[in-house]
């Protein structure tokens, strides 16, 4: 998928996410709301465990790598 097409998708999720919640107060927007909320926890709790993942293979690698272990 390029950047275009994600970016179409993303708009049109959040008008139709915009328009069935605050404008008609639908159950169908309440529901979307929801899943984006889902997909925001989502998102952060990643970011987050990549985040430790990547600093503890870095902190892992150097000790291996440190000359005064030897």
């Amino acid at each position: 998928m390029n950047k275009k097409t994600f970016w179409i998708l993303a708009s049109t999720y959040a008008a139709t996410t915009f328009i069935f919640n605050t404008v008609l107060h639908t159950a169908f927007g309440a529901f979307l709301m929801t899943l984006s909320y889902f997909g925001l926890a989502f998102a952060i709790i990643s970011f987050i465990y990549l985040l430790i993942q990547s600093f503890l293979r870095q902190f892992f690698y150097n000790r291996k790598k440190d000359p005064a272990d030897k």
